[in-house]
């Protein structure tokens, strides 16, 4: 699933167009957990090194390993993540 995101006709704007993508874990390329870890390590370094270093190397995760992915891509790369785990709760 693929969805352009286009600025309004009413109103001209300088952001960048985003491409988002909908994938499961197991379409994910070696490229793209890289391209992903990379995305991260730039997002939380800034809060500190602590918060960067699950993203090491090629990792895309931190803890569990989500089973489906919403990536964002603009011009520069990923742009947007949304990880998405089911998890399953017995009462009883």
């Amino acid at each position: 699933m693929n969805i352009a995101v286009s600025p309004s006709a009413e109103e001209p704007s300088a952001r960048t167009q985003v491409q988002w993508s909908l994938r499961w874990e197991n379409e994910l390329q070696l490229a793209d957990h890289a391209e992903l870890a990379d995305f991260f390590r730039k997002s939380y370094g800034p809060t500190g090194a602590f918060n960067a270093q699950p993203f090491e190397g090629i990792r895309s995760w931190a803890g569990a390993r989500p089973e489906m992915r919403v990536i964002g891509y603009d011009a520069h790369g990923v742009a947007a993540h949304i990880g998405l785990l089911r998890r399953f709760i017995k009462i009883g």
